[in-house]
């Protein structure tokens, strides 16, 4: 996995350091293709197609601009005053919505590590057969592992290669029966049902597409990219000059190339899922139908790839949300910057790691469906992203946060109308419900 916008001449010197310094300050931004659609992210798409046919695929089309939006606001914000999105909102916002927007983005990647968990341990017994709560156990202990004394950088240009599996539900769509008029037409004009059914998966594709965690991870990013120039300290110079600095140029194009790909991944799998079981009248209830999708390109190595994809997209996102939730921990509560920041991130790293596996593992134990622990642990991020989303677009208009280098005014408009979006998804969920 290529390292999203990182400086060239300090790769060297990032592998020499311990997997946990790594885990306190870079962790978390980096985003690839892979993390974007982790295995909660693969099933989500898998039931929209699935129970709703091609109808959701404009979800991943027109949710392209909103996410590039939302991420370079991120990075710009960080640019600037040198500080990720947790530390400038506990400066810039009340203590009681501060500490409610942590509390929410903890709760939902620490779920989110859990249902990766059990995705891992799904993923191996599919491969190899056996107990999906030791498979868990296991691959949970070996992310936490690489995560404390390998550096990611070095492991990723592996894993990479599992998380390829992904561009299998392309195959599927091109050789399937596939309706390409009907597929256009619905990428880009939105066909919505009113049922709590349609708009609890619209939330959970939300959640898996513009996911806060990502947010915070464009953040990070950005500081670290800058660190070896600024020391962690806000800019001081000309902003126009830092808008078309050289990091946030190549930002800005790694940013749009990342997420047209994440989308046409997500789009791809939805649609796949729509030309097998969708059309054929079946449902997707376990891990077995979901690696039904495959089988009209890999045939009986369908369970054996989805096990691969599931591994390996885990492996690879679970250090970004961990690293991420750790950061906001500790940025709740710790005013340190730079590598002062790296030991107590690194021991929240492990704590937050731990209660995802922990969790995971429990799951697991008491027979919860694989399948509705990762579409949950989407609709759960998608049902409680907006809040943060507001805070993040209205502190991009705070002069005090970033001085002259403000968003420019399409990028508030674009991330005002995803906000809005995701608002009203949230009130037509719970108005359909009281109706029915």
């Amino acid at each position: 996995m290529s390292l999203v916008g990182e400086p060239e001449r300090s790769a060297e010197a990032r592998d020499e350091l311990p997997a946990h310094s790594w885990a306190a300050h870079v962790g978390p931004g980096l985003v690839s293709t892979a993390t974007d659609n982790d295995p909660s992210g693969v099933v989500t798409y898998s039931l929209a197609g699935a129970q709703f046919g091609y109808d959701m695929l404009w979800t991943c089309a027109l949710s392209y601009p909103s996410m590039v939006a939302f991420q370079l606001v991120a990075a710009r914000i960080a640019a600037q005053t040198g500080k990720g999105l947790t530390v400038n909102m506990r400066e810039h916002y009340s203590r009681l919505l501060f500490y409610l927007a942590v509390m929410r983005f903890l709760v939902a990647n620490i779920f989110n590590i859990a249902a990766d968990v059990v995705a891992m341990g799904v993923g191996a017994q599919l491969l190899w057969r056996g107990s999906i709560p030791l498979f868990a156990a296991a691959f949970g202990i070996l992310s936490m592992a690489l995560q404390w004394f390998v550096p990611y950088a070095r492991y990723a240009r592996i894993l990479k290669w599992l998380a390829a599996c992904l561009f299998a539900y392309v195959g599927v769509t091109v050789i399937s029966n596939t309706p390409w008029q009907t597929l256009a037409l619905r990428a880009v004009v939105p066909r919505i049902t009113w049922s709590v059914d349609y708009f609890t998966m619209l939330l959970a594709v939300l959640g898996t597409t513009i996911s806060p965690y990502l947010l915070f991870s464009q953040a990070e990013q950005q500081i670290e990219e800058q660190r070896p120039q600024s020391q962690s300290q806000p800019q001081t110079g000309d902003p126009a000059r830092d808008t078309h600095s050289p990091h946030l140029k190549i930002m800005r194009r790694d940013t749009l190339i990342r997420t047209v790909l994440s989308n046409a991944v997500g789009l791809f799998i939805m649609a796949a899922a729509a030309a097998t079981l969708h059309s054929t009248g079946h449902g997707l209830n376990n891990s077995y139908d979901a690696a039904n999708i495959l089988r009209p390109l890999v045939g009986g190595y369908a369970s054996h790839v989805l096990g691969i994809a599931f591994i390996g997209t885990a492996l690879l996102a679970l250090p970004p949300l961990a690293g991420s939730a750790a950061n906001a921990a500790v940025s709740a509560r710790d005013r340190r910057v730079g590598r002062q920041r790296n030991r107590p991130v690194a021991r929240a790293l492990l704590v937050v790691m731990a209660l995802g596996v922990s969790i995971g593992v429990a799951l697991t134990l008491v027979h919860v469906e694989p399948i509705s622990a990762l579409y949950w642990s989407a609709v759960l991020n998608g049902s409680t992203a907006t809040p943060v989303m507001v805070m993040l677009v209205l502190l991009s208009m705070k002069r005090s946060a970033v001085g002259d280098l403000s968003a420019h005014w399409t990028l508030r408009a674009l991330c005002w109308l995803a906000t809005i979006f995701a608002g009203a998804a949230l009130v037509a969920r719970f108005a359909c419900e009281w109706l029915s």
